[in-house]
């Protein structure tokens, strides 16, 4: 028989996570402590690689590997870097730079669409379409990827927030950090470390929580 006390962990675990924007300057940040760091470094790494375990349909079969997501670790000082190339170099004057210099690691992980391949645009209008629907399959795995991984995240008591990225996935970001073109920013996922936590900086919770219903859900009688 099964365990019942695992739905309801994993139950407790998806409501626990919630959507909270840590911001701090550039100048103001604090730096993650070498044993925080070390701490920390195998447990993201290894909820990555747990991540990976979500449902794919179609093998995207790039540089010999299935997935169609990608992920891009940036550990605390690339980080910051990140943050002062956006605000100083692509003159950023949103969020992004300050959530950047608030977090402890931060993981983008990317898509890679077929139809945006070269060899696409010579495709006639049925392989286009084919490639479109295939897309779409890869998007929704990725997706699930990304899931997954804030999850594990919260499992291990780290503050995660998954934004749409903004100037993190323009060319000139890509190229900074060596991404490959041909790959798509679907989340930069912002992780705070447990030990971080504290009034230091400022915090933005998430605006839909409180949205939420069940009625979106449709029993189908015939």
């Amino acid at each position: 028989m099964p365990d019942p006390s695992i739905p309801e962990t994993v139950e407790s675990i998806i409501r626990a996570r919630r959507t909270e924007k840590v911001l701090c300057d550039i100048e103001a940040h604090r730096p993650v402590p070498a044993d925080v760091a070390e701490r920390n470094r195998e447990i993201v790494l290894q909820s990555i690689k747990t991540a990976g375990w979500a449902p794919f349909h179609y093998p995207r079969k790039v540089d010999g590997l299935a997935e169609p997501w990608r992920a891009h670790v940036l550990w605390h000082e690339e980080a910051q870097q990140a943050a002062i190339y956006l605000r100083d170099e692509l003159g950023v004057t949103s969020k992004g730079p300050r959530l950047a210099a608030a977090c402890s690691a931060l993981v983008l992980v990317t898509w890679l669409p077929e139809f945006y391949d070269l060899e696409a645009q010579n495709a006639s209008k049925s392989d286009r379409e084919t490639q479109r629907a295939r897309d779409e399959e890869h998007l929704a795995a990725a997706s699930s990827m990304v899931q997954n991984l804030l999850l594990m995240l919260t499992a291990h008591g780290m503050g995660n927030y998954w934004s749409s990225g903004g100037k993190l996935g323009g060319p000139e970001m890509f190229n900074y950090l060596g991404i490959p073109k041909q790959e798509r920013l679907l989340a930069a996922i912002f992780i705070e470390y447990p030990e971080m936590m504290d009034d230091s900086t400022d915090r933005k919770p998430g605006s839909l929580r409180n949205e939420r219903s069940d009625q979106w859900i449709r029993e189908v009688t015939l």
